[in-house]
């Protein structure tokens, strides 16, 4: 799947329109109508009424089935990885191999932060593995279930994305592994360019598989520009400016003002379960002053 940002002039009635149609036609259930209004309401003046629509015309929404759908392609790439590394791509289906036919033993599980002991399993990776397990009949275990991988052991991490790599570093830092052994992978439904780079730098023997791939093309600074650029916007002001004055009104949030998300990605990013931290604050950020688009 891919996202290919809208450009050309600025039709607002339109895009209202076609934001709800979506919405109507189930493509982003569970995001409703009546929702839409209520974060747009939060929005006041002109010029924040069209940067509230635009950001929603641009939104990259996933519901559980499409996520499913990126996290297929990632196990697939991951089980083929390790079918290359025994020879038996062309002879074992992927599938079969997931549930033991290359002679291989699969597990998943979520990046969980492991400290003495004691994992907490994210929210995001810990759905996912569950319903990998329950699709795929991968046996699922928290990475503190495993201290040594066997020679026909390999373990697949997965969480819905990765955005700018941090959280899946800090992770493989505290998973006592031997990762030069080659039977580690992470799968994830959506990962941004950054993370990529960032993961393969820092760890290049644990190979990253996506679904779904995010550049900065597709996120906030990038497209705010582009408004400008095809005349969408037209106003004095540009969009990250009243960005920047809606979020001040809106401020404080419960979790930390991040205004253009964790790392500065400024993804435009939301799944049926949540928002990552790394999009833009006013989709997932609570405050006695906002209500987010969708709850994390």
């Amino acid at each position: 799947m891919s996202q290919i940002p809208q450009f050309g002039g600025f039709d607002q009635l339109a895009v209202e329109r076609a934001v709800h149609a979506l919405s109507r036609s189930n493509v982003r259930s569970p995001l409703s109508v009546e929702r839409i209004k209520v974060w747009v309401k939060q929005f006041v003046s002109d010029e924040e009424k069209t940067l509230a629509w635009l950001i929603l015309r641009n939104l990259i929404f996933r519901t559980n089935e499409q996520l499913l759908s990126s996290m297929r392609q990632a196990l697939k790439l991951a089980a083929l990885h390790f079918l290359d590394k025994t020879g038996q791509r062309e002879t074992v289906a992927w599938t079969d191999a997931l549930n033991g036919a290359a002679g291989l033993d699969f597990y998943c599980g979520p990046p969980s932060v492991v400290l003495y002991g004691m994992a907490k399993p994210g929210k995001s990776g810990d759905l996912i593995a569950r319903a990998i397990n329950q699709r795929y009949g991968i046996t699922k275990l928290f990475p503190s279930d495993v201290t040594v991988l066997s020679e026909n052991e390999r373990f697949i991490v997965v969480d819905d994305g990765t955005y700018t790599g941090m959280q899946l570093r800090n992770f493989l830092q505290s998973w006592d592994q031997d990762y030069s052994s080659g039977r580690v992978a992470i799968a994830v439904g959506m990962a941004h360019q950054t993370a990529c780079d960032y993961l393969h730098a820092q760890f290049p023997e644990v190979p990253l598989f996506h679904g779904e791939l995010l550049t900065p093309e597709t996120c906030f600074a990038s497209l705010a520009q582009k408004w400008i650029e095809s005349q969408q916007w037209k106003y004095d002001k540009s969009p990250l400016e009243v960005y920047a004055e809606v979020h001040e009104r809106a401020q404080p949030f419960k979790d930390g003002n991040e205004g253009n998300g964790y790392g500065n990605i400024g993804a435009l990013v939301a799944f049926s379960h949540g928002v990552p931290d790394d999009s833009i604050q006013l989709l997932w950020g609570v405050s006695e002053n906002w209500k987010p688009l969708v709850e994390r």
